[in-house]
């Protein structure tokens, strides 16, 4: 069995061996006798323009050999000189677990503009391969992790409104209407709210099917555009293609019904046939094509049987309608 060596017959180094190995570890760290004068060399070197200096002096050192009292200001100034070298990526490497090394920073604010920043950067850049990764896909991170870990900062409404923007260009409306439904809830003061009412509004006008998709979406699609429109926006492209949109939810509406008409004409039910020709031409959906083929088939439908109980029939059209 092999034994270990003895500590006194390992091998020494000689004299030059010494002094390489103190020449290196001269090279790895610098002495943070004065920490403030290194953070404030990093600083002069930004402040001039020069991000590969403050990079020089920065990466020279650990987060760790700073006093606590400077460490969220070591990490600004690495995510800065990153930055302003042109690296997004590596500056938010840094930026994300900002929140988390400093929850009580009081450079919160500065990092969380300089991660809203970095995403327009690195969306404007607009590279990637697809589908491993891609610049958009990196952006969208970063404006989440913003949302997330910086609810109250003043770009969340800017965020909220890029991320429905890049859901809706995605058409993962779900998520679209998601993000602007967030950006009116959390932001009902910002500037970007009829933006929003719009963009939800035609999220979920794009989400439909025609006239076979679900009746309560296409309610719901109909009330948000009208609720947009009484609004009175002032973007003649947003009222054009919301009205349009409108048109044709209410046409949907309409043929809808006549089709659910239809459906209780063929099962013999003459209570349901009533009722959704009744729905289909009323005045809401007036103007349809739909409308006008209901008006017609309801002036041609006998008159209801006077049952002995009316209340039972008229429960049972109620419920089958609900089906």
């Amino acid at each position: 069995m092999l034994r270990p060596a003895h500590p006194r017959s390992r091998p020494r180094l000689g004299g030059l061996g010494s002094v390489c190995l103190a020449l290196l570890a001269s090279c790895a760290t610098v002495s943070l006798d004065d920490p403030d004068r290194e953070l404030a060399a990093a600083e002069a070197a930004l402040a001039a323009r020069e991000p590969g200096r403050a990079l020089a002096v920065l990466q020279k050192h650990d987060v760790q050999s700073f006093p606590s009292r400077l460490r969220d200001r070591f990490d600004h100034l690495r995510i800065q000189a990153h930055a302003e070298a042109g690296d997004p990526d590596a500056a938010f490497t840094v930026a994300e677990t900002f929140a988390d090394r400093h929850p009580h920073s009081d450079l919160r604010p500065q990092i969380g503009e300089r991660i809203w920043q970095l995403a327009v950067a690195v969306l404007a850049r607009d590279g990637g391969l697809w589908p491993f990764w891609s610049d958009r896909r990196s952006s969208r991170t970063m404006l989440e992790h913003l949302i997330t870990r910086y609810p109250e900062h003043v770009r969340t409404a800017d965020a909220l409104r890029q991320l429905g923007d890049l859901a809706y260009d995605d058409r993962n409306h779900a998520l679209a209407q998601e993000r602007y439904r967030d950006l009116l809830r959390r932001c009902p003061n910002s500037e970007w709210v009829k933006y929003a009412s719009f963009r939800y509004a035609m999220s979920l006008f794009a989400g439909l099917q025609g006239p076979d998709y679900d009746l309560d979406q296409i309610e719901h699609t109909r009330r948000e555009l009208e609720a947009f429109l009484g609004g009175k926006p002032e973007n003649p492209e947003f009222v054009k293609a919301a009205a349009t949109a409108l048109q044709q939810v209410i046409a949907w509406q309409a043929e809808r019904h006549l089709r659910v008409a239809h459906f209780y004409r063929t099962i013999g039910n003459l209570h349901g046939q009533r009722l959704h020709l009744e729905i289909a031409a009323g005045a809401p959906l007036a103007g349809t094509a739909a409308h006008t083929r209901a008006r017609t088939e309801l002036a041609e439908l006998p008159e209801l049987p006077t049952p002995a109980d009316p209340e039972v029939p008229n429960r049972t059209a109620a419920s089958e309608a609900r089906r």
